[in-house]
């Protein structure tokens, strides 16, 4: 009998769900008394760590002390006290472990309570080298494309490591369901397509792309884009159909959704991308723009209330009263974005008349379309999904049909089950692997597996924030092969056949 032996695995089910409670706990003697106090409850910041002390993290199913460089060892000490008295009064079962976590080599289970993480002189080589299309042999400066990649993810789009190509390439269609409005009925409608074309929230939409790497890969991705105010119904059908197509012409896919777009989406509308809730303002609409080149310039509706607002962003403010556009300059927009802003919105509406607003100097009339002032974003920190190390997972149906998903650890190439769907964590956009041998209900399913995932993991991510994207065995593309420590290939041609297996063992057999 042949065993094959994987490598450990870790289940998902240990983890707490997304609506558990994280805390974090400073542990000081600064005041020459030692001290437990809260510092706050998720989500979490990584700037709430202070390298002169220790912290506690109650994750709702395991402890972790993470241990500052500069804290004193009376501080260590008692941190790990502290941590044993949390098994006790929080009557956890005798197996859970406490994690002892030093700065600086934080481990990725750690790191993922966190909605904002960055490694220190940013690591993640594999982040920097796609989201800027560089080959593995090119040399950059750390801290220069630091500043770079913190520019593409605030205004970028989402998933920037997610480029197989600059998006230079044309479509030739793109496809949209709506539902009736008197019986729900899912209308399909293909067009041309137009980059100018408005992309409408009670929609979805199928589009496909060639893309053509610098290195000569190509390949085609089928993009299946779900409007913020679409039917379940739309968006179930959209979806199958978008699989469907990927299957058919051998595809990658992608699901994303209204206001989450990865920045390869952005570049195929070369910069006109614009979404909406509606195609006329029948009140008042409100539009954040963001964008780091002309090719990226992307808006996108929000709901037209103050608390929508934010100091880091240029928004476009629609008055069907007024007949009038306002063009909010946060304080924290770059003057890129405000010029785009404007640019994109002269012509948005007829003659509507444009008047800019610096942020503090907005006119009565303009809180009056937003509800009055209130409370928004002031905070000049991009809050975007944390750059983690990425990670492989297991997928899974159980009899009863429910997704089983297990994490891989220190995994590479080998452990992609070619019978099996495997799930591949890269922060913004969440990878399904779907080997040769999966079943057609597993490659059905794939959606359910990523909303299984992300429900168990503990960071504020959901199925609308993050981009899936289905890749089939044998078509990766460089920017999943990237995420490897090492990719053959030509691994799985070369791999022994059953028979060959078989043969092999009758014939050990005979030799016994």
């Amino acid at each position: 009998m042949v065993v094959l032996v994987s490598k450990s695995l870790m289940s998902l089910a240990r983890m707490p769900t997304n609506n558990s409670s994280s805390m974090l706990y400073k542990v000081s003697d600064a005041s020459g008394k030692l001290q437990v106090d809260t510092v706050a409850q998720k989500p979490l910041r990584q700037a709430m760590l202070d390298t002169k002390d220790c912290f506690i993290l109650d994750t709702g199913s395991g402890i972790y002390v993470w241990v500052g460089r500069g804290a004193t060892q009376k501080e260590k000490t008692d941190a790990m006290a502290k941590a044993q008295e949390f098994l006790s009064t929080k009557k956890y079962p005798a197996w859970t472990q406490i994690h002892r976590i030093v700065e600086g080599a934080e481990s990725a289970p750690f790191k993922q309570y966190f909605d904002t993480w960055r490694d220190a002189g940013m690591a993640h080589t594999r982040l920097i080298r796609s989201a800027l299309n560089m080959g593995s042999d090119d040399s950059f400066d750390v801290d220069e494309i630091d500043a770079v990649v913190e520019k593409l993810k605030k205004s970028g789009g989402r998933a920037i490591g997610f480029m197989p190509d600059h998006g230079q390439n044309s479509i030739k269609q793109i496809t949209q369901y709506v539902s009736k409005a008197d019986n729900g009925e899912v209308l399909r409608n293909t067009v041309d397509f137009e980059e100018n074309l408005p992309l409408l929230g009670f929609g979805s939409y199928v589009l496909t792309y060639d893309y053509e790497a610098n290195n000569g890969e190509t390949g085609s991705i089928v993009y299946v884009w779900q409007g913020a105010k679409a039917s379940a119904a739309v968006k179930v059908r959209a979806f199958e159909d978008a699989l469907a197509l990927a299957v058919e012409q051998n595809a990658l896919l992608v699901r994303t959704t209204q206001g989450h777009e990865p920045r390869h989406f952005y570049k195929i509308f070369k910069g006109k991308l614009l979404a909406s809730y509606t195609a006329l303002p029948v009140t008042a609409q409100l539009f954040r723009i963001r964008g780091t080149v002309e090719s990226d310039i992307h808006a996108s509706e929000v709901p037209a209330d103050s608390s929508s607002l934010a100091s880091g962003d240029a928004f476009a403010l629609v008055s069907a009263k007024s007949h009038k556009i306002y063009i909010w300059h946060g304080l924290g927009a770059s003057n890129f974005e405000k010029q785009a802003a404007q640019e994109r919105f002269a012509h948005y509406w007829d003659d509507a008349e444009i008047e800019v607003i610096d942020e503090g100097a907005e006119p009565d009339e303009f809180w009056d379309e937003l509800n009055g002032e209130g409370q928004y974003n002031r905070s000049l920190v991009d809050d975007s999904a944390p750059l983690l190390e990425p990670r492989l997972f297991h997928c899974r149906l159980t009899r009863a049909g429910r997704a089983k998903v297990e994490e891989v650890a220190q995994y590479d190439q080998e452990d992609l089950d070619t019978d099996d769907v495997m799930l591949l964590d890269a922060g913004d956009e969440i990878y399904l692997w779907v080997g040769s041998g999966a079943t057609a209900e597993e490659n059905s399913k794939i959606l359910d597996m990523a909303k299984r995932y992300i429900k168990l993991e503990p960071t504020s991510r959901t199925i609308d924030t993050v981009s899936i994207v289905r890749v089939a065995q044998g078509q990766e593309p460089r920017v999943f092969k990237r995420m490897f420590p090492a990719w053959n290939d030509d691994y799985w041609q070369s791999l022994p056949s059953y028979e060959d297996i078989k043969r092999q063992v009758l014939d050990a057999n005979n030799e016994v």
